[in-house]
């Protein structure tokens, strides 16, 4: 039996939960667990865990911190700087930056909406963003403007993503010049967490940076249907879901631990997408 966890400073269940069921209704026998850490734990205890598992994720706050402590990466980790899994290879780990391709299969979807000459607003200057930045380059986008609440780290990315997309122009913006910004904007990314100690959102309901029929893209999984994402749609823009760029990226993860190619991407999504919805609705009662 394939034994594999996720490791975060925030948990998943049940995301994890769904890909361990799908996985097993594959005929893939796995078991999941979950690791709430630190990022000293982390450190500390990953050799014991490598050595526990057969394959590890990794969650939310831990995806830049991996990075350091392997010396060979691929080349979309080296990219990057961030990494999603960890995967075995001939009893070698590599880490992985699978949500760069799970995120440009979604893109996909609603590439006939895009305007590649606009800009891309992109809120948050983690991992995350990361991501976001390298496949919206891939497809064509190459104005893109940063905005995130610790000034000092939004610079700090901007210098690592100028190095890695040439021919790429970043500007950066502060929480209170989001409102000032004009409708330039044919994508919006949000990868900050949803919560009430988070005032980069308050700045973006306004959507006066939002040209009509933009993309408004969430990376945030719970609630799946975010204020942000809610107030786009109410205003003309399509929208992609967390939970669709979690999906496209498990289902990367389980072709790499299984060897093979699953077919029903599509299955696997909506069913993400309706057990979330399900539990968004149990918390809302």
């Amino acid at each position: 039996m394939f034994k594999w966890v996720e490791i975060g400073l925030q948990n998943n269940k049940w995301r994890f939960e769904t890909l361990s069921q799908f996985l097993t209704e594959n005929q893939f026998e796995n078991k999941v667990d979950f690791i709430q850490t630190t990022d000293e734990e982390f450190q500390e205890k990953l050799p014991t865990w490598l050595a526990e598992y057969d394959g590890i994720r990794i969650g939310r706050g831990l995806g830049e911190i991996v990075v350091a402590q392997f010396i060979n990466h691929p080349v979309m980790v080296d990219k990057i700087k961030a990494a999603d899994a960890l995967v075995r290879i001939d009893k070698k780990w590599w880490p992985r930056a699978n949500a760069v391709e799970g995120f440009s299969r979604v893109l996909a979807k609603v590439g006939e909406w895009f305007d590649l000459e606009s800009r891309v607003l992109v809120i948050g200057a983690g991992a995350a963003a990361r991501v976001a930045v390298t496949a919206l380059f891939r497809v064509g986008f190459r104005h893109f403007v940063i905005s995130n609440l610790d000034d000092s780290r939004a610079q700090f990315f901007v210098g690592e993503m100028k190095r890695n997309m040439l021919g790429a122009k970043f500007e950066l913006v502060s929480k209170d010049g989001l409102i000032l910004l004009q409708g330039a904007h044919g994508v919006m990314v949000n990868t900050t967490p949803l919560g009430a100690d988070n005032p980069m959102l308050e700045e973006l309901y306004y959507f006066n940076f939002f040209k009509k029929n933009g993309v408004a893209i969430d990376f945030s999984i719970s609630p799946v249907e975010t204020p942000l994402l809610v107030g786009a749609r109410d205003i003309g823009a399509h929208c992609v879901f967390g939970y669709q760029i979690s999906a496209h990226t498990d289902l990367i993860w389980a072709e790499q631990i299984t060897g093979r190619s699953f077919k029903n991407a599509e299955h696997y999504e909506k069913k993400l997408g309706e057990i979330l919805r399900a539990e968004d609705l149990k918390i809302k009662t």
